[in-house]
């Protein structure tokens, strides 16, 4: 959504913001001088949520409403009870599939919706599933600005203390149960037992799982294998520096913003075939490989094919860049966003 509205206000087009807890985008947002509406969203207030909408839609004039999760889009097709001239467009970013309730709030109020964007094709088909209506469902990708050429940054591996001659694999993940960070040592440990080459996995983030992931590196003897970094803010650097990206969730993966990056740096990925992963690794132009999750040996397997086949890494690379280019271009994702505001 930051990048949309920064997208459309370059293009001249008059971009606002409304939030329920206020954060790090909302910030942004009042950093930037973006006029913001803060609305208490919740089931017993609905209908008010909806009427502020509404009054702040008539007051500025405004044409589209963009929704991004449910409960969201639910408020902004109220509030068209209110005040008819607002088209509402959905767009959601989960692969979840839903209970009874949602799947008859969907079958009542998607129809209403005058386009829903799903960012990636699994992502329609579970819509589809949980009572979204089908016909107003587009794919249209996430995406990032292209960043040209790969350039790498061999000195980020001094700064982390790897070995220079290692095989440097990066992951950047909450440490959360569906982020399948378990699997992902289980992959490592079975990758050791293949291979005498050195190589180390650089995990990039926090979360609730944090110290028993350390625990289990070190009762797997993974150690010099694995390094826990924690949260950084300098991963494009660490990309940069690295030869291969990985992802092994579990589930509720729609469209990695973390892969694209990790593409976009000209990383081959082994991913796990969940959300949009193959739409990113193999749909039309190859740049990795997908595997079922909890499939330790077939993860393993590609994992180490990349590290042995140089040409094919080198092949995965320069297609992960050009993929980025000719698919997930943000500038052109966004105004295909914009187009679907209008038609």
């Amino acid at each position: 959504m930051e990048n949309l509205i920064r997208i459309f206000g370059e293009g001249g087009e008059k971009c606002f913001f409304a939030y329920n807890i206020p954060g790090e985008l909302s910030a942004k947002m009042e950093a930037r001088h973006i006029p913001s509406l803060r609305l208490k969203m919740g089931r017993l207030n609905a209908l008010g949520a909806a009427g502020r909408l509404a009054a702040y839609c008539r007051a500025n004039g405004i044409d589209v409403i963009h929704a991004q999760y449910p409960r969201e889009n639910i408020t902004a097709l109220l509030s068209r009870l209110f005040y008819r001239t607002p088209r509402v467009v959905y767009t959601n970013h989960l692969t979840i599939h839903t209970g009874f309730r949602w799947r008859i709030l969907n079958r009542i109020f998607t129809p209403h919706n005058h386009r829903i964007i799903a960012v990636c094709r699994e992502g329609r088909d579970i819509m589809v599933d949980n009572g979204v209506c089908a016909d107003r469902i587009e794919v249209i990708y996430n995406g990032v600005e292209p960043a040209g050429p790969p350039v790498r940054d061999t000195e980020i591996r001094s700064v982390l203390g790897v070995d220079s001659e290692a095989f440097v694999m990066t992951i950047l993940a909450r440490y959360e149960p569906e982020k399948g960070l378990f699997f992902l040592l289980d992959v490592l440990a079975r990758l050791k037992a293949l291979t005498d080459r050195p190589f180390c996995c650089v995990i990039c983030g926090d979360g609730s799982e944090f110290d028993a992931i350390g625990e289990k590196i070190s009762a797997l003897g993974l150690g010099g294998c694995v390094l826990q970094a924690g949260y950084r803010t300098d991963t494009p650097r660490i990309l940069r520096g690295s030869d291969l990206y990985l992802n092994t969730s579990s589930r509720n993966e729609a469209m990695s913003f973390a892969i694209l990056e990790a593409m976009n740096a000209g990383l081959p990925c082994v991913l796990t075939d969940v959300g949009g992963n193959r739409d990113l690794a193999e749909t039309d132009i190859t740049c990795g490989k997908t595997v079922d999750f909890g499939d330790t040996e077939a993860f393993a397997g590609a994992v180490l094919e990349l590290m042995e086949n140089h040409s094919l890494r080198a092949e995965f690379a320069a297609n992960a860049v050009k993929k980025v280019e000719e698919s997930f271009d943000l500038n052109r994702l966004a105004w295909d966003v914009f187009r679907a505001y209008q038609y």
